[in-house]
């Protein structure tokens, strides 16, 4: 039989051509190893709860947490419950990762000169485990949970308006049925849960995609592009690959320790791409101890600590999670789509292999985590959005807050919505497609209420809007926009203050004659995104909700409240909500305050960066840290940080730079990806990813595409036999 051919072009990346489908995924199994072995390391520890094992008492918390909701039993439930096909898959994929590993187990990358044992052998359901373990947290738990606190701290109704009226929001697609009303019982829900949060102890991925129709094209063909925004760290989620068979060839971005490309990608006839959907796919129950049945006990190894012995159990709705399970008050169980029946992976070969937009759609029909937006384009000329994952629609109760453990609430007896029910859109008549994580549609099915902001959406509507023969070039313009849609109604406010100081004036004065666009080089994009933080700490020190908490310490994540914190305080300002707050009784009051904010802002602002505003820039404010989870556990690996760069965009700029009150203007997330997928030629698309291919620091390949991706440019994606014998720079063979 042939062997498996394995060429890297110039960027490291692994183009692979193999005899069948198995060789395929035994040689993307190898060069992810090769590419990414300790991040999948990390991400397999992560998910059995044994972080602490290697970085110490920094990773107990989060070890309680994936031990007690089961994610490696989930996966390993998943795993045997799949059909032989995608076991095969799996399978195959983990002979081609141990095959590395032993060819190279006396050179492994330098994260392992920090661990205190070797890597185990690569398990097929290792596949599952590290899949769930990076989406866990994408759903609403962390808001229900802040939502609780707030709840606890400021009442119903300033919970309520924190959150405003989603329902407000221009929705993506045109309905087909009858509105769904996305505050049905929330005053009566809110109120109710006042008395059963007191009860619990006092211990305290947004993206773009979007696609354009032959119509509106210079080729007649479609065009797909977007970005995926996570926090930035190192090494990079997502793993460009290329891998050709006789039943497929494929090439697009991948994740280390998962066959296929779940996401994003392009065969010969069809692209996908998704956004995360902002799924309400996760339920918190309050529960009385007494609840928890099947309880056992595990232990936390801690390095150079005494080990940590735990409390695993579940209530009849799900896993206990958070609370004290050996005392008299409330603690927390949880339920999320991915714990159960998990059928995700059965999608992942019959994707590969799809023809056209019907057939893709066709293929991902038991799609379970996470629920995405799905955005495809194929040869024909169709380009189509579809909602794919698990659905289960609950009582409209159970979207807020967590909720009494009971039968009321429970998912006893709920089914999913059908495939065929979930939102859908074929070839508008407006000629583009536009997802941002934004609100869906006015319709049902339910999908969620904690939507993103409609700024990222609407200005790539606009873009598009004046596009008429577009090419890949225009898509790259949209993915380097940096104008702000968020920004006006702000600045409006801030240009009506009457701050004391001149320094106080001259802010106000260049915010007055923005432009709204938050480039580098932005000195009024300084003082805006400044004033907009101090304004939601303000909110945080008058409802005393600064590091809220629930059930347990740490819980939610402080960086998930700070940033929810940010964008409630804004829907307070904006939506009049402020006038619950306390010591702002009516509109000279909130004048005065938000002068008296603007004036500490630029002091603060002239103390670090000097008395002339015209002077700042956001870049030197904006700095993107991409760090190495294990750097930021073991002092000793500190080398293994990457650089810091500054950066343009914000988190509602389609060029995206996410902030958030507790790390002041620090960039924490950003697109991991930009891409283009040209239909017309497929040579002709392209990518860039905020580090480059290889996850070993000083490979030559690990920092390749910095450059690149911080000017948003995207790099040539070769494709065809023959585009990728002009890049490339290495071939080696591997025996099957």
């Amino acid at each position: 039989m042939p062997d498996i051919i394995i060429t890297r072009d110039h960027l490291g990346i692994a183009h692979v051509t193999a005899p069948n489908e198995t060789a395929a995924f035994t040689a993307q199994g190898y060069c992810a190893a090769a590419d990414r072995f300790w991040q999948m390391e990390y991400d397999r520890l992560k998910a059995a709860g044994r972080w602490s094992e290697v970085v110490g008492v920094a990773g107990v918390r989060e070890d309680t947490f994936f031990r007690r909701i089961g994610i490696q039993a989930a996966a390993q439930r998943d795993w045997e419950g799949l059909s032989s096909e995608a076991k095969a898959m799996t399978e195959a994929y983990a002979e081609g990762v141990n095959r590395w590993l032993d060819d190279n187990a006396a050179s492994l990358p330098a994260e392992f000169d920090h661990h205190p044992f070797a890597p185990a052998r690569w398990e097929a359901w290792h596949c599952n485990a590290v899949y769930k373990v990076r989406h866990v947290f994408m759903g609403t738990f962390m808001r229900k949970l802040w939502r609780g606190a707030v709840l606890r701290a400021a009442g119903p109704e300033v919970t309520a308006a924190m959150k405003g009226d989603p329902g407000t929001i221009t929705p993506m697609i045109p309905p087909t049925g009858p509105p769904i009303d996305l505050l049905e019982g929330a005053a009566a829900a809110l109120a109710a849960g006042v008395d059963d949060i007191a009860g619990i102890p006092d211990i305290d991925g947004a993206s773009n995609s979007w696609a354009v129709h032959g119509s509106r094209t210079a080729s007649g063909l479609p065009l797909l592009a977007g970005d995926p925004h996570r926090g930035i760290e190192f090494p990079n989620v997502y793993l460009q690959f290329h891998m050709a068979c006789d039943a497929f060839d494929v090439i697009g971005l991948s994740f280390p320790g998962v066959p296929g490309f779940a996401h994003f990608g392009h065969n010969a006839d069809v692209a996908w791409c998704i956004t995360h959907a902002m799924c309400d796919d996760t339920d918190v129950f309050m529960e009385s101890p007494s609840d928890i049945t099947e309880r056992s006990t595990e232990t936390i190894s801690v390095r150079n600590a005494d080990p940590v012995k735990i409390t695993i159990g579940r209530s009849p709705r799900g896993p206990f999670v958070l609370g004290d399970i050996d005392g008299n008050g409330t603690v927390l169980c949880t339920n999320w789509t991915g714990l159960a029946d998990d059928t995700t992976f059965e999608c992942l070969q019959p994707m590969l292999i799809a023809t056209d937009c019907d057939d893709f759609e066709e293929a991902v029909r038991h799609w379970v985590i996470p629920a995405n937006n799905l955005l495809t384009a194929d040869t024909s000329g169709n380009i189509s959005f579809k909602i794919r994952g698990r659905i289960i629609e609950r009582p409209p109760a159970n979207r807020w807050i967590p909720v009494p453990g009971n039968a009321a609430h429970a998912w006893d007896g709920l089914t999913e919505v059908p495939h065929d029910d979930l939102q859908h859109w074929r070839n508008p008549d407006r000629g583009f497609l536009v997802t941002a994580n934004n609100r869906v549609s006015d319709d049902g099915p339910y999908i969620s209420l904690d939507f993103a902001g409609p700024s990222r959406h609407n200005r790539i509507v606009e873009l598009l809007s004046d596009l008429h023969r577009a090419t890949a070039v225009d898509m790259t313009r949209i993915h380097a926009d940096v104008r702000s849609l968020a920004a006006p109604p702000i600045c409006e406010i801030i240009a009506d203050l009457s701050p004391t100081t001149d320094l106080g004036r001259a802010a106000r004065d260049l915010v007055a004659s923005w432009d709204h666009e938050v480039t580098a080089d932005s000195a009024a994009a300084v003082v805006y995104a400044s004033f907009r933080q101090a304004w939601a700490t303000d909110v945080e020190a008058r409802l005393g909700i600064h590091n809220a908490s629930l059930a347990a310490p740490g819980w939610p994540r402080s960086l998930d409240s700070s940033r929810m914190n940010f964008d409630a305080g804004t829907t307070l300002l904006l939506r009049g909500g402020w006038r619950l707050l306390p010591g702002l009784d009516d509109e000279s009051a909130l004048h005065a305050t938000l002068s008296d904010l603007l004036d500490t802002v630029t002091a603060n602002l002239a103390a670090e960066r000097g008395h002339d505003p015209t002077a700042w820039r956001w870049d030197d404010q904006h700095l993107m840290f991409s760090p190495h989870p294990l750097a930021l556990g073991i002092d000793a690996a500190a080398e293994l940080h990457p650089p810091v760069i500054g950066v343009a965009g914000d988190g509602e700029t389609v060029r995206a730079g996410g902030i958030a009150p507790m790390l002041g203007l620090q960039c924490y997330l950003s697109s991991c990806a930009r891409y283009v997928f040209d239909v017309a030629d497929w040579d002709n698309s392209g990518w860039v990813v905020p580090h480059g291919v290889s996850g070993v620091r000083g490979s030559g390949h690990d920092l390749d595409q910095r450059d690149a991706w911080a000017t948003c440019e995207v790099l040539p994606m070769a494709y065809s036999p023959t585009a990728v014998i002009d890049v490339a720079a290495s071939t080696t063979t591997l025996s099957i």
